[in-house]
């Protein structure tokens, strides 16, 4: 468990707009010395009942269990008593949540009872972190012999030639068919900084078939409703402007609830009709940088635009 993986759920749970006090039991192995002490010091902060399997090595002063705790298993309680589980390969880490390439089974409505039992049944070796736990296991890890490059550290830049790129509008993709659009932000424009230019075509991926790209005034596309968690924003107008020959969208303030776009990813999400998750990531984060690599293998990667623009646009299955 890493502390850019918890930040990573951590905010999922929060734009789900799940209340902060909602409890939570977060179970954490201790063998290897790959779990952070900040992620576990992270989930007490945020009120979690923290777990950890491991101490009888940490007892005998070492890290090296005899066998590892190793089960990957999110279980999420429902309104209607029912459980949403989802049984994986990926750690609790950024790249695990991020880049690397996992495998999961998801159970979108389970028997609540069941699911207690296997929970019970897989975090029986756990027990309470205390100070005590933690600060023998800091100083033991301090010693631990050096690990290669693992899940625990930073999701690397991806390279990418530019020149390589084709402009979006002329790429050819049906758009429409991508559940996941997202586009570089430098400076946004507006009075309010709040207008993201979009690639030529993108209107596609919001569920209109043509735009007049000869108009010289401001046309208005479409009006998508975009969510986050709780959060709903109904007028958020894409239009053409005709003046600088962009597709523009509108997109909530942070007085409105909603965020500061400038150099970040910004990624919309189809939920339903004419509905769109909205998601805002730094440019320089480990998410930004997975969702890059993940357009970028599916060559699905893009330049916004001709010419000398270096900003970049994808699409993601």
């Amino acid at each position: 468990m890493s502390r850019m993986g918890s930040r990573t759920l951590l905010d999922a749970i929060e734009r789900s707009g799940a209340q902060a006090d909602i409890p939570k039991t977060v179970v954490a192995s201790l063998d290897f010395g790959l779990t952070e002490p900040g992620a576990l010091r992270m989930w007490r902060q945020a009120g979690a009942e923290v777990l950890v399997a491991g101490t009888r090595a940490l007892d005998g002063g070492t890290l090296m269990p005899a066998t590892a705790f190793h089960p990957k298993l999110y279980v999420f309680d429902r309104p209607d008593g029912t459980v949403a589980s989802l049984v994986t390969s990926a750690n609790l880490t950024n790249r695990g949540l991020t880049l690397n390439s996992e495998v999961g089974y998801q159970v979108v409505a389970a028997d609540a009872e069941a699911t207690d039992r296997a929970w019970r049944a897989a975090i029986e070796p756990a027990v309470p972190l205390t100070a005590d736990i933690l600060g023998r296991y800091e100083a033991q890890r301090k010693v631990a012999r050096e690990r290669a490059v693992d899940e625990t550290d930073p999701v690397p830049e991806p390279s990418v030639p530019i020149e390589g790129l084709a402009p979006f509008g002329d790429a050819g993709v049906k758009v429409g068919e991508h559940d996941q659009l997202w586009v570089q932000s430098w400076s946004m424009s507006g009075g309010s900084a709040t207008q993201l230019e979009l690639p030529r075509g993108a209107h596609r991926f919001f569920g209109v078939a043509t735009v007049d790209y000869e108009a010289e005034h401001v046309d208005q596309i479409a009006e998508p409703t975009l969510v986050s968690g709780s959060r709903r924003w109904e007028s958020n107008p894409l239009r053409w402007h005709g003046n600088n020959r962009m597709e523009r969208i509108n997109l909530p303030s942070e007085a409105n609830g909603g965020f500061a776009y400038a150099y970040s990813l910004i990624l919309f999400r189809r939920v339903d009709t004419n509905i769109y998750e909205l998601r805002v990531h730094p440019w320089n984060s480990d998410t930004a940088r997975a969702c890059v690599e993940a357009s970028r293998q599916s060559k699905l990667l893009f330049r916004v635009g001709h010419a000398n623009t270096t900003r970049l646009a994808g699409l993601i299955r």
